[in-house]
C-alpha cells in the first residue's frame, strides 16, 4: 500500500513524501520534482528512501520555505508533528504576519488550525483560575429609597451560600456579596460533576462539586510575542 502523507505544490514543481507499507513494515519515499520552464535542461527529479517520516520532512524543512507554498496534503498521523515544526520554523526565522499573509489561510485550512501572532499561552498550559461560591436565592424583597434619603434602591434577599464544608444561610443581606472565593494558578479538569485543579506537577490542589461553585479561567500568557495556534 502506498499513500501520499505530505505534499507541497509550487509553480512547476512539488515536494512529496509517500508512505509505503507491507507485511515487513513501512518506509517513506521523498520526491522532489521541478519542471524546467526555460528549456535549459534544469529539470529536477530526485527521490530518496527513509525509515521515518521525520527524516524526509526535516530535509524539506531545512532547505525550503515550504510554509510559503501550497500545502496540499498532510496525513492525520503527522499533522501534530508538522504543526509543531511549523511554529518552530516561524519563530526561528522571525516570520512576521505580513510575510505569512499569502499562505496563512491555506495552512490553517489544511492543518485545521487557527494561526495567531501575539502573546502565546505559556507552554505549561497553566491558567489563572477564580473560584466563587454559588448562591441560592430563597426569598427576596426590593427596597426603595426616596431622593431625600440619598440612598440607591437595592435588592435584598434571603439566600444560601455553599462553602466547602456546610451550607451557610444569611438573612436579608445583599445578594451580590460573595465572601467564599479564591484565586489560584493551575490546570483545570472536570470529572463527572467534580471540578479538579492541579498544579504544574499534575498534583491535585483542589476538588469540589461543580453545582456548588462557579469557576472562571484565563490563560497565563508569555511576556514575549510569537506564533501559536488554536485547534478549529
Amino acid at each position: 500500500m502506498t499513500e501520499t502523507v505530505f505534499e507541497i505544490l509550487a509553480e512547476g514543481g512539488s515536494l512529496t513524501i509517500e508512505r509505503k507499507r507491507n507485511r515487513y513494515g513501512e518506509k517513506f519515499i521523498y520526491h522532489h520534482n521541478e519542471m524546467d520552464l526555460t528549456d535549459e535542461g534544469l529539470e529536477i527529479n530526485k527521490s530518496g528512501e527513509y525509515t521515518t517520516f521525520e527524516q524526509p520532512f526535516q530535509l524539506i524543512n531545512s532547505k525550503y520555505p515550504w510554509f510559503r507554498l501550497h500545502l496540499a496534503t498532510i496525513h492525520e498521523d503527522y499533522r501534530n508533528f508538522v504543526i509543531d515544526e511549523l511554529i518552530k520554523s516561524l519563530m526561528f526565522q522571525g516570520i512576521t504576519p505580513d510575510e505569512l499573509r499569502y499562505s496563512q489561510r491555506d495552512l490553517e485550512k489544511t492543518l485545521n488550525i487557527k494561526l495567531e501572532f501575539g502573546n502565546p499561552p505559556i507552554k505549561s498550559r497553566l491558567q489563572n483560575i477564580k473560584v466563587t461560591n454559588l448562591m441560592k436565592l430563597t426569598e427576596y424583597e426590593y427596597q426603595e429609597y426616596t431622593e431625600e434619603s440619598g440612598k440607591a434602591d437595592r435588592l435584598r434577599g434571603k439566600y444560601e451560600i455553599w462553602t466547602d464544608e456546610q451550607i451557610y444561610s444569611s438573612q436579608y443581606s445583599e445578594i451580590i456579596r460573595q465572601e467564599y472565593s479564591f484565586e489560584t494558578k493551575g490546570k483545570l479538569e472536570v470529572s463527572g460533576n467534580t471540578i479538579i485543579i492541579k498544579n504544574e506537577l499534575g498534583q491535585i490542589e483542589y476538588a469540589f462539586p461543580s453545582d456548588k461553585f462557579f469557576v472562571s479561567t484565563t490563560p497565563i500568557l508569555s511576556k514575549s510575542k510569537g506564533w501559536f495556534y488554536k485547534l478549529t
